[in-house]
């Protein structure tokens, strides 16, 4: 992707928490020359580093497991907060005119081979820990011990686990780090004036910031 000095973002730790917020990925593969996107909530395992892993899961009826070569490399695509930024917020507009639109957004390109198993366990742990995470996100008490044991069985029986390990790692974090101070201030100003928007909130923390992914609690 291309991805400017300043844009380019390092930090494994940002990067890590980048993906913890926002698990659905866009995982891109080959099949017969041609591209095949799928959309895949994965939970990684540590901190993002090249060998490190993460797990899903996906419907036995999906190809993509079969028709993944596990020795191709393929790519995970983790998209956070975005927003529109008009020039109207920059205090530069009223000095020269001289600004356009833009959108600010932070995104993880993490490239890994895909492996796969039908393994009954396997499954059920993969189920178990992304499960446990979503809920806890939502702050919820869900549990695989709530539902039938059959009717589980038969869920598990019609997926396939899938365990995504590191090779390479590429980031972008774009929140206005090219614009002089007195523009950023003005576009965290514009975006905490949007109503009823989390995206716009997420951003204008992040921009305010600096750095992170613009959750609640920063």
């Amino acid at each position: 992707m291309y991805n400017p000095k300043h844009f380019d973002q390092q930090d494994a730790g940002t990067i890590t928490e980048l993906i913890r917020s926002f698990p659905l990925a866009t995982l891109v593969t080959q099949s017969d020359g041609q591209l095949v996107a799928n959309h895949i909530p994965f939970l990684l395992d540590g901190e993002i580093a090249i060998g490190s892993s993460l797990i899903g899961h996906v419907a036995r009826a999906n190809p993509v497991w079969e028709d993944t070569d596990p020795e191709a490399e393929s790519l995970l695509i983790f998209q956070g907060p975005s927003a529109y930024i008009t020039p109207n917020w920059y205090p530069s507009k009223q000095e020269h005119h001289q600004v356009v639109p833009t959108y600010n957004y932070a995104m993880a390109h993490v490239y890994g081979r895909l492996e796969v198993s039908h393994d009954e366990k396997v499954k059920r742990r993969v189920v178990a820990q992304l499960t446990n995470s979503m809920e806890n996100m939502r702050g919820s008490t869900w549990r695989m011990g709530d539902a039938p044991a059959d009717f589980i069985e038969k869920m598990l029986d019609a997926i396939v686990a899938v365990q995504y390990v590191v090779t390479r790692i590429e980031a972008k974090w774009k929140i206005s780090q090219n614009r002089p101070d007195a523009d950023r201030a003005g576009v965290v100003e514009g975006l905490e004036r949007q109503p009823l928007s989390e995206g716009d909130q997420r951003m204008a923390r992040m921009v305010k910031a600096g750095t992170g992914v613009g959750t609640p609690n920063e």
